[in-house]
């Protein structure tokens, strides 16, 4: 177990983490090559980039979809706020290179990439001033928003309407071995999209089963309703459907971390499952679950 009393809180803040990225060439803290591949891949799915600031190191950007005024489930996915933490990011990337754009005929989706541009190109948690990103967006909050916080804040009815049917937050515990997530759904209980997500994680890593974790308990790997000040809670608590923040176990392979993102070699496999041709769901990556769990109204118990 981590030690809970300072200890694994100042293990993430002051040490840096870089991995290779072997399939690329590069490393895991090259945001210049990871924002030209990205930009190729929008252009190909025919999203537009919007601008939201520049908090210092870099444009923050949302990716979005050109159906958002139509009539169908909005969803945003969310990866890069603490920099020690890219496999999700570079599991987006992957995401849109071997997929199809016609997944999202029926579907308004927007892409949040890169929020912390200075601790990802470090590898640090925190931001160049020290802040942590995903704190301090509600009102209240015991801690000011950083200054990625408030460049997104900037664009809160943005946000909450791409996010008002589910978001999607890829994090990472660089201190565990075992994955784990949080969850948000308006019931008591953990339903069928918490643990449907949850068990596509299961797929790749082993799952925690019960401990502490920042001080809150997380039960058949998952914490269940915690209300903080992150940006996930922050959107749930102003009328998202659901939402979620999975927790890739940084003590694993960084290819395998990207890969639970997006199993690309399974795409196929998982459009028959989603369109009810095949019995067997493949293991599909996070975000091709959670995007088809958005879409389906199977968030409910």
């Amino acid at each position: 177990m981590i030690n809970q009393h300072g200890g694994s809180s100042s293990l993430r803040e002051n040490r840096c983490h870089i991995w290779p990225v072997k399939k690329d060439d590069t490393q895991s803290n090259d945001i210049a090559f990871f924002e030209k591949a990205f930009r190729e891949q929008s252009s190909r799915w025919g999203l537009y980039e919007i601008v939201l600031g520049c908090p210092g190191e870099g444009n923050i950007s949302l990716y979005q979809s050109v159906n958002q005024g139509a009539d169908v489930p909005h969803i945003l996915i969310a990866a890069g706020f603490h920099g020690e933490e890219p496999a999700g990011c570079w599991g987006m990337l992957d995401f849109l290179r071997e997929g199809s754009p016609e997944l999202f005929d029926n579907v308004a989706v927007s892409f949040l990439p890169l929020v912390n541009l200075s601790g990802l190109s470090a590898g640090c948690r925190l931001n160049s001033t020290g802040q942590n990103p995903n704190r301090g967006f509600t009102n209240g909050a015991e801690v000011e928003p950083s200054v990625e916080g408030k460049v997104l804040l900037n664009y809160e009815a943005l946000l909450k309407n791409a996010a008002r049917h589910g978001v999607l937050c890829c994090h990472e515990d660089i201190l565990r071995q075992q994955a784990y997530l949080y969850t948000f759904e308006h019931t008591a209980r953990p339903g069928h999209f918490s643990v449907a997500l949850r068990d596509e994680l299961e797929r790749f890593f082993p799952v925690m089963e019960k401990e502490r974790v920042d001080g809150c308990e997380c039960e058949d790997g998952i914490i269940f309703n915690h209300f903080d000040s992150s940006f996930e809670s922050w959107l749930f608590s102003s009328g998202s459907d659901v939402a979620a923040c999975t927790e890739t176990p940084g003590l694993q392979p960084f290819a395998k971390r990207a890969e639970a993102n997006y199993d690309a070699g399974k795409w196929p496999r998982y459009l028959e499952w989603a369109h009810h041709t095949a019995e067997v769901r493949p293991a599909t990556g996070i975000l091709s679950l959670a995007t088809y769990l958005f879409c389906s109204g199977l968030t409910s118990p």
